[in-house]
């Protein structure tokens, strides 16, 4: 009764000021909506819901990127390397010449995969698709082109899991494709009557997988990839370290729940240092041009890139596997041009104003994972052995490869002037006499061109 009597006593002016007085603590509760909300609200081109992206925060260093990457997991050489090679790729999309296409190659769970993530973290220079089925589209839809190229150029394309590839039912058709785009032009034709020439395409490609992804190689194509190994073998002590960092990461983000967001997918460092990566990306590929062109690239440095490609040419020549009346390996010209082109780029990766020996330490260092494989090991063994030469049943043992493979990849390196044979007398077993058997070692150029390799890159 005392409550209505109350209400009947309120003036209009008490209802008013006692209403304003609701409002002022509702807007009190308002806030900003969330970045994480305005990201996962966009839509594509076709109107579909795009996932939240992780955005780039600004990066000019290459130091200060690498002490990013050292506090967020166990930052290794090989990781180092790989991440400036990729880096050096991305930097020279638009860059005249040959393109820089490499084949990151490493063991399951090394960091390939963390690597292509960060790089990928930058969509306007970066496009990441994990699998390719061609990277032309016969598909119809008015004028709009539905092909990869369409989407890609301009671009450097990531893929992390290159071993799906070779699981491709059409392996032959992408990698002819690919070979295409390389000169930046590329023609195709359809059943359907439809057709798409493109010319002035420039894209890089960062191919990313196990060892397996040799398998792809064909120097009697004209291989177009370069290779950058992240880990040559599993090192225990290594390997028992990285897995108590994985351990203690892994207990402690048991405490931690994510909002669906992909920032809040992992450790607050790891996102830190790929948003710091693909601002990095976004600084190289904005500066490339003026940087590239005051890079000092002396003349000796030029010949050591040219007796590197030289030497990638050689090793990784094999027999062909469409014929035998002609044994060839391939012109170096490419590969002198794609090294010069690294070691170029990786000078303005690192902040350098020229390419020094720490830069084509890593060229060296790309153009002998290139080179890997039976041919390589055979005329390091045969060098080490310098004029004594070895015997070919050695040789078997040393790349554990067939005797019959064997001897005809050494009469193929005879033949392009890798290696020669020589008969040397030596002691019979059982007998007074000697007797002369027929071993293998590396020609006169060959063996030069070995101690040339040797010494780039090296400190004074």
């Amino acid at each position: 009764m005392p409550r209505v009597l109350e209400e009947e006593t309120e003036t209009p002016q008490d209802v008013i000021g006692s209403r304003v007085e609701r409002l002022k603590q509702l807007f009190g509760l308002v806030v900003d909506v969330p970045d994480a909300w305005l990201t996962g609200a966009t839509k594509d081109a076709n109107g579909q819901q795009k996932a939240s992206s992780i955005e780039c925060v600004q990066c000019e260093t290459y130091a200060e990127l690498h002490e990013s990457w050292t506090k967020a997991m166990r930052w290794t050489d090989g990781l180092d390397n790989a991440l400036a090679v990729m880096l050096a790729s991305v930097t020279s999309t638009m860059a005249v010449g040959d393109q820089l296409w490499v084949k990151i190659i490493g063991p399951a769970s090394c960091g390939k995969s963390t690597l292509c993530e960060a790089v990928s973290v930058n969509q306007k220079y970066v496009l990441a698709k994990s699998t390719i089925r061609g990277f032309h589209s016969g598909f119809g839809d008015g004028e709009q082109d539905h092909s990869l190229l369409s989407q890609v150029a301009g671009k450097t394309l990531v893929t992390k899991d290159g071993d799906t590839l070779l699981q491709s039912p059409n392996l032959g058709q992408v990698l002819s494709e690919a070979r295409d785009v390389y000169d930046t032009t590329s023609r195709t034709s359809y059943r359907n009557k439809s057709s798409r020439d493109y010319s002035g395409i420039r894209m890089t490609w960062l191919l990313c997988g196990t060892s397996s992804l040799r398998s792809i190689d064909s120097s009697e194509l004209g291989e177009r990839f370069l290779d950058c190994v992240i880990m040559d073998g599993i090192d225990d002590d290594l390997e028992d370290e990285i897995l108590m960092r994985v351990a203690t990461r892994s207990e402690k983000n048991l405490s931690f729940e994510t909002d669906g967001t992909v920032e809040t997918q992992q450790d607050p460092e790891m996102t830190r240092v790929m948003q710091l990566t693909g601002g990095y990306v976004d600084f190289l590929r904005e500066n490339a041009n003026e940087m590239l062109a005051s890079i000092n690239f002396s003349d000796e440095a030029l010949r050591q890139c040219a007796r590197l490609g030289k030497f990638v040419a050689y090793v990784r020549a094999r027999p062909s596997k469409l014929q035998e009346e002609d044994a060839e390996r391939e012109f170096a010209a490419r590969l002198v041009s794609q090294l010069i082109r690294l070691s170029k780029c990786l000078a303005v990766v690192y902040n350098k104003p020229t390419v020094d020996q720490e830069v084509l330490r890593i060229t060296r260092k790309v153009a002998l994972d290139t080179s890997r494989g039976q041919t390589y090991d055979m005329m390091e063994a045969m060098y080490d052995e310098g004029e004594d030469g070895i015997e070919p049943a050695m040789l078997v043992k040393i790349v554990n490869g067939r005797d019959s493979e064997i001897r005809k990849l050494l009469r193929f390196l005879r033949r392009i002037g890798a290696v020669e044979t020589f008969e040397k007398k030596v002691k019979a077993k059982g007998h007074k006499g000697v007797i002369k058997k027929i071993r293998w070692r590396l020609t006169k150029y060959m063996e030069k061109l070995f101690q040339e390799i040797n010494q780039i890159g090296v400190e004074e």
